[in-house]
């Protein structure tokens, strides 16, 4: 496999804005397509796209107050959903808990688990709505 970037003849760099998976909002990232498509088909890039499930700087701020709760599926949410854990893909809805009601409610330790994923079910049951930045 070459190393090479291929240029679109018809959009350059072909360029998209980075969104954060978790609010949607812009994420600062840029990203560089360059050709899509192949042969004679080139294809214009989407004006935004999803590059990953980090969360931008505002959703970060968010998290840090506490234990991330993810609500997560064994199914994909959208075609082509790229996995958070092995089988495991992310709905978009979280919510944050203090450190120590997440060690009351899940028994853990607050320091070390940062992040949590939760079946739909548990989520539900549980009673998260979930939050935006």
């Amino acid at each position: 496999m070459s190393n090479n970037i291929r240029l679109s003849k018809k959009y350059g760099v072909n360029p998209s804005l980075g969104i954060c998976f978790w609010c949607g909002e812009n994420n600062g990232e840029i990203i560089l397509f360059g050709k899509i498509g192949k042969g004679q088909d080139d294809q214009e890039a989407p004006k935004r796209a999803l590059t990953g499930y980090d969360p931008c700087f505002e959703c970060r701020k968010k998290w840090e107050l506490g234990v991330a709760v993810l609500e997560a599926s064994e199914e994909p949410v959208f075609e082509n959903q790229p996995e958070i854990q092995n089988g495991i893909y992310p709905t978009g809805r979280w919510s944050v808990v203090k450190g120590e009601a997440a060690e009351r409610i899940f028994q853990i330790d607050s320091e070390e688990n940062k992040i949590l994923l939760l079946d739909k079910e548990l989520y539900e049951e549980i009673g998260f709505g979930g939050a935006e930045c």
